[in-house]
């Protein structure tokens, strides 16, 4: 019942805002105002005050927000698109949360924690200006990567997470977020040495306090790569499969660990992954032509397999609108009118016919006609 009146009132909104200013929402008539009085407010996506920040490590920025009245809160492990003005028009990246519920609910104020890329346009643009910045635009707390309390009903004894790098960032929100503990808890966290740890000092108190829960750092640079099998199954008291999963990193890496653990009888549903970047392609492949449609004008690219084609769009003088850049944020969804693309998260190949797809994480498998 909720839904179908948020719903109905979602569309008088739009037919209101379209018979009043010819525009989809009110913000985009007011925008010229809105950005005279903040710049950095998008009508789009809520504005989030910037109340402090701080490094974790080198690398790793953290940013606290204060989001508007209008943001309706998160579950532990999702992500949100982050959006600020830079050199005079807007540009995104999605970032997990990185704080408790819990200190949203007393403060209503939530972290963000940004690894900072040398060649990340973003990240860049944000460590250059948070000094001087006082609000961010932020959109709804999206992605299914969540961690829930066990319950009674639930099958699984204890829960297993690997962490790589900034992937630590939705797994420490988990973990700050539980207030009953009724089940094991073991964390393997993967960095080349413990500097580039975020929260460690955090995750130790958590560790010294809670008997539950089990902290392993894995220095790749002294210890070498985890094993993640080999590690769980040294344990005699430790059953594969009746863990359930959370992994968090790189995507190559995210994908061994699943594929291991499916071949030692892990249920599929019982593994959890949030991939950071896109895993690199099985094999080069001959070069497809793309026919690009934009406001009337065809535009021929040839697309090297593997490469994105928001990429290859890019790479031709094009501009069309993105996000996160990683198929998270559905910005760049663009409708596909023939051919095949290859996802470059998942690896599955689309079919021939009409389809909306995401630029940033396709791919050409085939010659193709995409609509901008």
């Amino acid at each position: 019942m909720n839904k179908s009146i948020s719903s109905w009132s979602q569309r008088l909104y739009r037919q209101f805002s379209l018979m009043l200013a010819n525009q989809p929402k009110l913000g985009y008539y007011l925008k010229p105002l809105l950005r005279w009085n903040n710049p950095q407010l998008h009508p789009d996506y809520h504005s989030a005050r910037v109340i402090d920040f701080g490094w974790e490590t080198e690398q790793i920025l953290s940013v606290w927000l204060e989001p508007a009245s209008s943001w309706s809160g998160f579950i532990p492990g999702q992500h949100l698109l982050v959006t600020l003005l830079h050199r005079g028009r807007y540009i995104s990246r999605s970032f997990s949360i990185s704080s408790s519920s819990a200190v949203f609910a007393q403060q209503k104020q939530i972290r963000i924690s940004c690894r900072i890329q040398p060649e990340g346009q973003f990240t860049n643009a944000l460590a250059t200006a948070i000094s001087g910045l006082t609000h961010l635009s932020i959109s709804d707390a999206m992605g299914d990567f969540v961690f829930r309390p066990q319950s009674d009903s639930t099958p699984y004894q204890s829960t297993v997470m690997v962490a790589a790098g900034s992937g630590i960032t939705p797994l420490w929100s988990m973990l700050s977020s539980v207030r009953c503990w009724t089940s094991p808890i073991v964390l393997f966290y993967c960095v080349k040495e413990s500097r580039q740890a975020a929260f460690l000092t955090e995750l130790k108190l958590l560790a010294a306090k809670q008997p539950l829960f089990r902290l392993q750092l894995i220095e790749t640079a002294v210890s070498g790569r985890l094993d993640l099998v080999t590690e769980l199954t040294t344990n005699a008291d430790f059953s594969l499969s009746q863990a359930q999963y959370f992994l968090c990193g790189p995507a190559a890496m995210s994908r061994q660990y699943q594929h291991d653990l499916i071949q030692q009888g892990v249920p599929a549903a019982a593994i959890h992954t949030e991939l950071f970047g896109l895993a690199p392609p099985g094999s080069a492949g001959p070069v497809k032509q793309a026919l690009v449609l934009q406001q009337g004008r065809v535009n021929k690219l040839q697309a090297t397999a593997g490469v994105s084609l928001l990429q290859l769009a890019e790479q031709q003088g094009l501009a069309p609108r993105f996000g996160c850049r990683i198929g998270v944020c559905y910005q760049c969804v663009c409708q596909k009118k023939s051919g095949q693309v290859l996802n470059l998260r998942t690896g599955q190949i689309s079919g021939d016919g009409p389809e909306q797809i995401q630029l940033c994480i396709s791919a050409a498998h085939s010659d193709l006609q995409i609509e901008l």
